[in-house]
């Protein structure tokens, strides 16, 4: 819509504005977005200047090229085109886009100008037509070859053919949707893999520089008005990657060069260590280790020399393995490709040295205990001072050969996941323990790679071949035999313990208490000895004893080969059990502390336990009875039995009973304690007592109060805040004593609190609860007789009057003191002068900052006048008179915006306003004032 407006004159105080409208229809303003397609066609873009100072730089504007201005909105992009497009100006960059308009692209250029005025709504569209551009390729380096560029045929990645094209401020680079494509026959082409070219340059050996020219042209199409090709030609000189041949490394056990194979000097030429070499290589006389090598063309050498520096006149006999090696070098061709080294690698390996188990064979009885290290039976080579002993157990192994049984060998894994570093193998560790008698032989394997150990590997020298763990190295493997002999012994049967004998036995067969292994018959040839050395018979007589006591023999025997075989028997001869002699005891029930086993006669044993009635059993002998003990049980009336019991021996048990007689005193029950307000006045302490409880005892003032009658009743007038405590006492029948217990009794006795009569401005709109009290915790009520009370906490009105009383947590009361509210309207003073007033704020500024954002009715600890003046009217005038704002308790406040309905939801601009707020409260005049409203 579109106004023209024109001053018409002055009424009074106000200026009136009459506006004349023209509208234009909703269809008219829509017309005017998505005005068509504009198609962009550069089909030279390599040529374009846009700064026009001489030199292309292919920058067009669209604003130009659409006929747009900044007005009409602002072009975007697709945003992966983003880095060609200056949106703030319009200016596009075609040099960076990568690719030429074809056929099914024809919108990848494709812009949009928007404006507010048509939203989503493109106002205008357009698109790039990119005509092809092939690049240019580099200068020529001129005759004989005539190529714009040089490659390596060994590069694994081919030859980047737009590493030939030049590229400056001036020329841009080709577009990237072109093909390429090879102009010859060469029968060393290999192909074109997107702008990588792949060729394969034969050796020529007379023509050290092998090289070839390829020729290919790169093609770029276009479409629609920028429809053809564009295309570039290119000459590309690849050279030969040259070779410096392939080696195995040679592995050779010491063994040979000692038997004179390598006695001779070798050729490193020959294909046995080197093969497909470049002949134009030389060796490398620096990194040779042996100086063997004496010149660049120099490739024999002789092992056994070496090997003879290796072990240093026999001073380093335990080398393990030796690595030499010799570099074969072939430089680059051109500097486009690279040099070329092969290492010629040989390795000597140290051969194994013999070692055996010497005489005689060792012989162990049956029934020698522990374990034995058949590793300890083998002698290994000493030459010098050098020893070859082989312990290391990823590569060595042992395994039995014959004998009844491996005695608990354990071998060398077969994974090296199950290898347990915490586990010595090469120890061979056998189980003598009773291991069937017997001669064993067991054979320790030793795989020549011990001397050269590699990380992560173990070798056994009993893996057949193709056997992950089966030795590759070219030494051979060594074996040694271990022979042992195992004897047997005269058997004495198993240690025996835990054997009780009852002493009216008298005596016992030691050889019948012995246990067995199930198998072997216990000779009767041994001999029994004590822990000192004595010699004990076997048919043992038992001495006298007044307790319980252990014994401990020993078995012995030896057989004419020296095997000393011995059981050890422990046994206990016990006493007969003995409860003592029993008795009668008489106990007052409030008395029941007693010891049972006090009450015994004789010198019963201690191993016994009491039961009785009510399912009492005892945990120990003594029977204990204590009232002050909460864990222990009630002594109460009957027969209680004291057992000592059997045992494995003695299978008889013995009793004695005590019979416990109670004489009860009367019951009266447990202490009391009441608490009461000292405005309930008295109490009976009769009515305080359990509902058991006697009523034949009496009441006695322990705290000397002298508000106690004899009768019982506690008068509470004399009585200030405080717990007093008073005995009630029965008398009982001899022999128990008198029975009493403790009532208590808390009065509690609270101020009256102490509260001013409250003065408050209406404005501040204080309810009861902002009046303020003394003390924490208090009651309101409406009137001094009321049971009920306030706790809707309602608003204060003049002249109201209330009743205030403190209240504890039992809900006692304190008496009520009477509070008369007075309430002050606006222009009325309080009683220390200071006058109830109304001052508004003088400025709004919506601006969002939380500060005078809106014309507030609540500010915090000064007015809140929705609730002081729930029937206010507030209306706010601009300054010619006009109505703008007009505001109730359900309205929301002026933010600078107008509620009426001529300017109903209009920002208002910003200058004085006035306003005039009517309380419509009793005696509460209207306020006038003006605010300045700021944007």
């Amino acid at each position: 819509m579109k106004t023209k407006c024109k001053r018409l004159g002055i009424l009074g105080n106000s200026l009136v504005i009459v506006c004349i409208a023209f509208l234009l229809s909703y269809n008219q303003i829509y017309s005017q977005c998505n005005l068509g397609l504009i198609t962009i066609e550069q089909c030279d873009m390599e040529n374009v200047d846009f700064n026009t100072d001489g030199a292309p730089d292919g920058i067009i504007n669209l604003y130009t090229e659409t006929g747009t201005t900044t007005a009409d909105g602002i072009w975007m992009i697709d945003p992966k085109f983003d880095t060609a497009f200056d949106a703030t100006t319009g200016n596009l960059s075609m040099w960076d886009l990568k690719n030429s308009t074809v056929m099914g692209t024809e919108n990848d250029y494709f812009f949009e100008l928007k404006n507010a005025s048509c939203g989503d709504e493109p106002f205008r569209t357009a698109r790039l037509i990119l005509g092809p551009y092939s690049g240019v390729a580099l200068p020529s380096s001129g005759p004989p070859l005539d190529v714009n560029g040089q490659g390596c045929d060994g590069d694994i990645f081919g030859f980047d053919l737009f590493t030939v094209f030049a590229l400056n401020s001036e020329i841009p680079s080709p577009h990237l949707n072109g093909v390429w494509s090879y102009n010859g026959t060469s029968p060393n082409f290999v192909g074109v893999v997107g702008s990588r070219l792949f060729v394969e340059i034969p050796n020529d050996p007379v023509d050290l520089v092998d090289q070839e020219v390829f020729e290919l042209t790169y093609t770029v199409s276009g479409t629609l008005g920028c429809s053809g090709i564009e295309q570039t030609t290119v000459r590309i000189a690849m050279v030969r990657q040259v070779e410096s041949g392939i080696s195995e490394p040679t592995e050779i056990c010491e063994d040979d060069i000692l038997a004179g194979v390598y006695d001779v000097e070798i050729d490193l030429r020959d294909d046995q260590y080197l093969r497909e070499e470049d002949e134009e290589g030389i060796w490398l006389t620096d990194l040779d280790p042996t100086g063997e090598i004496e010149n660049e063309i120099d490739s024999r050498i002789n092992l056994r020399t070496i090997y003879n520096d290796l072990i240093d006149s026999g001073n380093n006999l335990r080398f393990g393995c030796e690595t030499y090696d010799f570099v074969y070098s072939v430089e680059d061709r051109s500097a486009v490709c690279m040099d070329q080294t092969t290492t010629v690698s040989f390795t000597i390996y140290e051969q194994l040295r013999p070692f055996s188990q010497p005489n005689p064979t060792p012989r162990v009885c049956r029934n020698a205990a522990g374990t034995l290290n058949l590793f300890d039976q083998l002698d290994f080579t000493t030459t010098g001072t050098t020893n070859f002993v082989y312990d290391d157990s990823f590569y060595v192994n042992w395994r039995l050969v014959s004998g009844p049984s491996n005695l608990g060998l354990i071998p060398q894994p077969d994974r090296l996941e199950d290898f347990n570093p915490s586990i010595d193998y090469y120890l061979g560790t056998i189980n003598l323990s009773f291991a069937p008698a017997g001669i064993y032989t067991f054979e320790y394997g030793v795989t020549p790679d011990i001397n050269c150990p590699s990380p992560n590997q173990i070798c056994d020298p009993y893996a057949p071949p193709g056997d992950p763990t089966f030795s590759q190295n070219p030494c051979d493997v060594l074996t040694a035999r271990v022979t042992i002999e195992i004897l047997p012994f005269d058997y004495t049967g198993e240690d025996t313990s835990d054997i009780n004998l009852c002493s009216s036995l008298g005596s016992v067969d030691l050889r019948s208490l012995l246990e067995t292994n199930g198998i072997d018959p216990i000779v009767d040839t041994g001999v029994w000895t004590n822990s000192v050395g004595d010699v004990i018979d076997n048919n043992f007589v038992f001495p006298t004893i007044t307790t319980s006591q252990d014994f401990s023999f020993t078995y012995t025997t030896t057989t004419s080969e020296g095997c000393i075989e011995s059981s050890k028997l422990d046994f206990t001869i016990d006493k007969l059990p003995d409860a003592g002699e029993g008795s009668d005891a008489a106990v007052c029930s409030d008395e029941l502390t007693i010891t049972l086993f006090d009450l015994l006669e004789g010198e019963p044993d201690t191993t016994g336990i009491w039961t009785g009635p009510f399912g009492y059993i005892s945990t120990d002998h003594l029977g204990v009875f204590d009232a002050s003990d909460d864990m222990l049980p009630i002594l109460g009336p009957g027969i209680y039995t004291y057992t000592v019991p059997a045992n494995t021996g003695c299978p008889d048990a013995d009793e004695a009973t005590v019979n416990i007689t109670l004489v009860t005193p009367e019951e009266i029950g447990t202490d009391r304690s009441e608490t009461f307000c000292k405005l309930d006045g008295r109490v009976n302490l009769f009515s305080l007592l359990d509902r058991d409880t006697t009523r034949t005892g009496t009441f006695e003032d322990t705290d000397n109060t002298g508000a106690l009658s004899a009768d019982g009743v506690l008068e509470f007038e004399t009585l200030t805040n405080g717990i007093y405590n008073f005995r009630y006492v029965v008398t009982n029948t001899l022999p128990c004593d008198q029975s009493s217990l403790i009532v208590s009794v808390q009065i509690v006795d609270l101020p009256i609190p102490v509260v001013p009569d409250p003065e408050f401005c209406i404005l501040d709109a204080k309810r009861l609860d902002d009046v303020e009290v003394d003390v924490l915790n208090f009651n309101w009520y409406d009137t001094l007789e009321s049971e009920i009370p306030i706790v809707d906490n309602p608003i204060l009105l003049d002249n109201q009057v209330y009743y205030i009383a403190n209240v504890d947590a039992d809900n006692c009361e304190s008496e009520r003191l009477r509070v008369t509210i007075t309430i002050l309207n606006t222009g009325e003073r309080s009683s220390t002068g200071e006058l109830c007033t109304l001052d508004f704020q003088d400025g709004v500024s919506p601006n969002g900052d939380n500060q005078n954002d809106t014309f507030d009715l609540r500010i915090d600890e000064v007015y809140n006048l929705p609730e002081a003046f729930p029937d206010f009217d507030l209306k706010i005038f601009n300054r010619y008179g006009s109505l703008v704002y007009e505001g109730r308790r359900d309205t929301q406040e002026f933010r600078g915006e107008s509620n009426t309905s001529v300017r109903l939801g209009d920002d208002l601009p910003s200058g004085t306003y006035f306003y005039i707020f009517t309380p419509n409260f009793e005696n509460n005049l209207p306020i006038q004032g003006s605010i300045y409203l700021s944007r």
